[in-house]
């Protein structure tokens, strides 16, 4: 089983922000596949889907980011079996909007999210970086992160999740992005 577990800020307030990026593709992911959600504590989970004869399922965070590993910890001991697969989604600074990156296990640059993940389950999971760029200036990352994307964002954004849908046995099963031009 590949579980795609998504990084963001539960409430309506936070829903457009750069920090809920994960969230957005996994909403966008949820929508484009057609798939049904059921709301646990920690998270919703969808229902099964198959890529490329891979059972797959995608995990909604119900915590803020900076709890994100009691959702994470409830579903590996709940639902995930030792060989299973998590993949975790979230927004990364050091990428430009955009821009994505695999990576598996090592450090958590700074990110609450994954800190709490790591915390919970150590650091031995992948991760699909997605790109929010750098405010520039270290004073603005918490305003930057918790501000909501602009409308050119958004599209910029919405073109990746497409690309990505488009792409998701390369990207979740293959595990690579050459040839995607991102």
């Amino acid at each position: 089983m590949l579980t795609l577990y998504c990084l963001g800020n539960p409430t309506l307030k936070h829903k457009q922000n750069r920090h809920n990026a994960g969230l957005l593709l996994g909403d966008y992911l949820v929508n484009r596949l057609d798939l049904n959600l059921k709301k646990f504590k920690h998270y919703k989970l969808s229902n099964t889907f198959q890529i490329d004869g891979t059972q797959c399922q995608i995990a909604l965070s119900e915590n803020y980011m900076n709890e994100s590993g009691n959702g994470v910890l409830s579903l590996k001991t709940t639902k995930l079996s030792k060989s299973d697969v998590l993949f975790v989604l979230y927004d990364e600074l050091d990428l430009s909007l955009g821009e994505i990156k695999i990576k598996y296990s090592g450090g958590n640059a700074g990110h609450n999210g994954l800190r709490s993940i790591s915390s919970k389950i150590g650091d031995n999971y992948w991760k699909l970086r997605i790109g929010i760029d750098h405010p520039g200036d270290k004073e603005q990352v918490t305003r930057h992160v918790l501000g909501n994307f602009k409308e050119h964002e958004k599209k910029i954004l919405n073109s990746l999740f497409e690309l990505i849908y488009l792409n998701l046995s390369q990207i979740f099963i293959s595990r690579h992005l050459s040839n995607l031009g991102i």
